[in-house]
């Protein structure tokens, strides 16, 4: 952005040394013809563009137009001064029309790069007809004589040079677009780098962090186990070591999964599934947990129902969510889990009846690309504030969302949302990621 603005900037004073530079240089027309005493006419145009120029300098500093405006002005008050000065020239003879005529093509060549390049290529086209129309103009008009081979040749020179000056100026402007499109690209991807470096520095604090601590708990029980410990207290021991255990596993097991869920190749691999059986299965990963918590996990989707997804992306979101419902349920409480169908759209829903969430907890969880969140459980379950974001990813590579709704006190529904089977059923083969 900087370097765009610097450009336009440069740009800006470019402009306003080619609008200074005509103003000298009408001055000095106007001198020169002043002196040589042939018209008044000759340098009293001079002086009125001079006039005309500075005025529209002054409409620019009041904001009342652009400089691009101004400059305008000043090429075409020129060519209106050139034909006004035509009848006073048709008094001169041919060698002073001569040279008159060749100093008119230059300008007209200066004045057509200078609008082309810094106002617009169409005017160089502009310019051309405007030229065209000045030597049409002489060669019937013009009493000396004045070959038409000159005339021809003037002709064919300076629409030659238009046209190729307007053809370069278009391809350096699809070029300087192009470029500014790279430049913008480029920025993007800075800016992703950017989010997953941070990511990356994320995932490093909570590996140096979080993943000692089940290991410092093994070492802890370990250090105090001794053979005279009774049944009760070694049994103890060992519940708190399988606990810290599936703490861990639990840990590596999102970072995985959140890994695979980053990677940009990891394309959903989409076909018709039976909705029950891949739910069931999840439930029945979670028996022993929702056992000893003495909770209910109700899976109400009917056996019959299918969906168009990728069966292990989707085993995965329903694993987290069921997860999450467990460790925000109380004891002796159920969760449920539905299917809603509408419109073509499946919405599968994890409900349960714990803790729910506050407004502004809920909010940080549903914008936590850029932070982690994670809260202890009702019976203080630890968690790796990875399982929203990882079914967030998961539900996106399958052009699907996930929804959350909760309330405070009354307990959570976390909803994936897919998409209806779309028209034409073919799949862009990829890996699928491992449940």
């Amino acid at each position: 952005m900087e370097i765009i603005i610097r450009n336009l900037r440069e740009i800006k004073r470019v402009v306003l040394y080619v609008i200074v530079v005509i103003i000298l240089s009408l001055f000095a027309d106007a001198v020169v013809e002043w002196r040589m005493a042939d018209h008044p006419m000759l340098y009293i145009k001079d002086l009125i563009n001079i006039a005309i120029i500075l005025i529209a300098t002054l409409f620019y500093r009041l904001d009342l137009i652009k400089l691009k405006v101004v400059l305008a002005v000043a090429v075409y008050s020129i060519f209106i001064s050139i034909y006004l000065s035509i009848p006073v020239r048709l008094e001169s003879n041919s060698l002073v029309m001569e040279a008159y005529f060749v100093k008119v093509e230059l300008i007209t060549i200066l004045l057509m790069l200078v609008a082309g390049i810094l106002i617009h290529r169409h005017h160089m086209i502009y310019v051309l007809v405007i030229n065209a129309a000045f030597i049409i103009t002489c060669m019937i008009f013009l009493p000396v004589d004045y070959p038409a081979s000159k005339y021809i040749f003037y002709l064919v020179l300076l629409t030659g040079a238009g046209l190729s000056g307007q053809r370069l100026q278009k391809a350096l402007m699809e070029l300087r677009e192009n470029l500014a499109g790279a430049n913008a690209e480029i920025a993007k991807n800075n800016k992703k780098l950017i989010e997953v470096n941070k990511q990356k520095d994320q995932l490093f604090r909570i590996i140096g962090h979080d993943i000692r601590t089940p290991f410092n708990q093994i070492s802890m029980v370990l250090s105090i186990l001794s053979n005279d410990m009774d049944n009760a207290k070694f049994e103890e021991m060992k519940k708190a070591m399988e606990t810290a255990v599936d703490n861990g596993n639990l840990l590596l097991q999102d970072l995985m999964i959140w890994a695979k869920a980053q990677a940009t190749d990891s394309m959903a691999v989409k076909e018709t599934v039976p909705l029950f059986p891949l739910i069931q299965k999840e439930v029945r990963f979670f028996e022993g947990q929702a056992k000893r918590k003495s909770v209910q996990i109700n899976n109400q989707v009917q056996k019959g129902i299918k969906v168009f997804a990728d069966p292990n992306m989707t085993a995965t979101i329903i694993r987290n969510f069921i997860s999450n419902a467990l460790k925000f349920s109380h004891r002796d409480s159920t969760i449920e889990i539905l299917i809603d169908k509408n419109e073509g759209f499946s919405s599968i829903s994890v409900k349960d009846y714990g803790t729910g969430m506050k407004p502004e907890d809920l909010e940080k969880l549903r914008y936590s690309e850029k932070n982690v969140v994670s809260q202890e459980g009702t019976e203080k379950e630890a968690g790796t504030g990875f399982g929203v974001r990882i079914c967030q990813k998961l539900a996106e590579h399958q052009g699907g969302k996930v929804k959350i709704t909760s309330e405070w006190g009354k307990g959570s529904t976390f909803s994936l949302i897919l998409p209806p089977v779309p028209l034409s059923k073919d799949t862009k083969p990829s890996k699928p990621l491992e449940s």
